[in-house]
């Protein structure tokens, strides 16, 4: 093994180690999904974590992957980007920002609906046999195909590329390449059945969304709003969507629970198939309901943000850095938070790139540029002390509920308003850890496994990288110029060193004492 790779091997093996100890990095993912929709027995698996099962909303980032047992399927949502598991599947992300999406299937059957790809942007499917390009809006069925399986890929609409195996073939609408491995592989009509058109039928709608005359359609989540919600005019707040239908006693960030989740910390995973993006972009605010009656809770987007970026919760949280609020006994101590509303700033807890913070504010506040940082790059004092028109609003359950990610509205603790009013303000995170994660010694291992999968010669994707680099298809090599190696090593040495900053920061005591103390003497009023 080169000294290059000796390297590689130690950044990688970090950075699953950190992971696996859900430390939060201190750059997150540019580019977040969700689960979608999940139907019988559907397991996730977080980058150097364990197998465990998947749930409705769960965020997905690069590294993450994903499987379907017999009679289960699964949706992923990216944006404009979708994706659906037949049973048996087993797919990972490999790479998921701005610029690409890289998916390798190891094995079964996935529908993919690309309803936008922003310019430059490419799409990668990595088979056992090859590696696909998507290169144009449309609707692709892939079939990973085994030794005893053929590969099958099938364009009802748009226009791919595979390269692999002995075959580099592009594939045009209503036509389906065919490959055992021995050849270029024979090409057909492309006919759907009943899981293409069950897929294409739920991605392809008839009628144009109203959610994309007010949301960045990149802004995952955004196909749940119009079936679950209306958009109405709220004023001087602009646009804003309610849900058709909630429990009365509901309230944004009430009806999930929270999970520690690598890269931000403590992320909030809401019950309602809507709810990924009214919980992780824009503000929730209290309107007037039809004909001025009683208020309601009203999701408000703000501007539109042509590149929105993801928020783990959208919230402050009350109590001591680390502790949370005092209850009565038996209760204990518990953690409480509430809803930013339009035009609040929200401060993460997970990264001090005020660069960042700025463009994660973009659309809900003004004037992002007056947004600075208060000495040593703490949270400036005005947040602290500032009125925040939701804290009334606020939940609160036992801490050992939050932590061990159980589900909040059952487990709800009345406190008295001036408990809440009068209590310390941490902003974006409780600084409370989650419970002790698995030993190293098991991160250690899956560490060695993720390295080995990189570090393995894949003789089909390689020979389709040749032959898409090759003179005579200049429009395929400004595309795909990045070996799935070298993008590998790329994102695991960039989370290695975020977790280790952000690891050296969770462990400085100071920080924290210091923001406890600015809220309490420093606190104009509260509401």
């Amino acid at each position: 093994m080169t000294n290059a790779r000796i390297l590689v091997f130690f950044v990688i093996l970090l950075s699953v180690v950190w992971g696996g100890t859900g430390r939060a990095g201190d750059m997150p993912p540019s580019r977040v999904g969700r689960v979608a929709a999940v139907q019988g027995a559907v397991s996730l698996r977080p980058a150097g974590g364990e197998w465990a099962p998947a749930a409705l909303n769960d965020p997905v980032i690069a590294g993450m992957a994903l499987r379907t047992a017999p009679a289960a399927r699964a949706t992923l949502g990216f944006g404009t980007l979708q994706v659906t598991l037949s049973s048996g599947s087993d797919l990972e992300v490999l790479r998921l920002d701005e610029a690409a999406g890289q998916i390798g299937v190891n094995q079964g059957r996935i529908g993919i609906h690309v309803a936008r790809l922003n310019p430059g942007e490419t799409i990668e499917i990595d088979l056992p046999r090859g590696g696909l390009w998507l290169a144009a809006p449309g609707d692709y069925d892939i079939t990973a195909g085994s030794d005893q399986q053929q590969t099958r890929v099938a364009v009802f609409a748009g226009q791919a590329h595979f390269a692999g195996g002995g075959a580099d073939r592009v594939v045009g609408a209503g036509t389906a390449l065919a490959l055992n491995g021995n050849g270029p592989g024979t090409v057909g009509n492309a006919a759907a059945d009943d899981f293409v058109s069950g897929w294409r039928a739920a991605a392809n709608s008839a009628a144009e969304p109203a959610a994309l005359a007010h949301v960045s359609p990149d802004m995952t989540g955004w196909q749940a709003l119009d079936a679950a919600g209306s958009w109405q005019d709220a004023g001087d707040l602009g646009a804003a969507w309610v849900p058709n239908s909630v429990p009365d006693d509901w309230a944004p960030y009430r009806y999930g629970h929270w999970r520690w989740v690598a890269s931000w910390g403590w992320t909030w995973i809401d019950d309602m198939p809507w709810g990924f993006a009214p919980s992780h972009y824009g503000r929730w605010a209290r309107i007037a309901g039809p004909d001025g009656g009683g208020e309601r809770w009203a999701w408000v987007p703000g501007a539109v943000a042509a590149q929105p970026v993801y928020m783990p919760a959208v919230v402050n949280f009350l109590g001591s850095a680390g502790i949370g609020l005092s209850a009565p006994d038996p209760i204990g101590a518990v953690v409480a938070w509430f809803p930013l509303a339009p035009g609040e700033v929200y401060w993460p807890g997970y990264t001090t790139d005020l660069d960042l913070i700025r463009r994660t504010n973009a659309g809900a506040v003004a004037d992002v540029a007056k947004i600075g940082a208060g000495v040593g790059g703490e949270p400036p004092g005005e947040l602290l002390t500032a009125s925040y028109r939701n804290r009334r609003f606020a939940s609160a359950v036992p801490r050992a509920m939050f932590a061990g990610g159980r589900a909040v509205a059952p487990a709800l603790v009345q406190l008295p308003a001036e408990r809440l009013d009068n209590a310390p303000l941490l902003l974006g995170s409780p600084q409370i850890m989650p419970p002790a994660s698995r030993p190293v010694v098991v991160a250690m291992a899956s560490a060695v496994h993720t390295l080995a999968t990189i570090l393995a010669p894949h003789p089909a994707r390689a020979a389709a990288r040749t032959l898409l680099l090759r003179p005579n298809r200049a429009f395929w090599a400004r595309l795909h110029t990045r070996s799935a190696f070298a993008t590998r090593v790329a994102v695991s040495a960039s989370r290695a060193r975020a977790r280790a900053i952000a690891a050296y920061a969770h462990s400085t005591a100071h920080s924290a004492r210091a923001r406890t103390r600015m809220a309490s003497a420093g606190r104009t009023r509260w509401h």
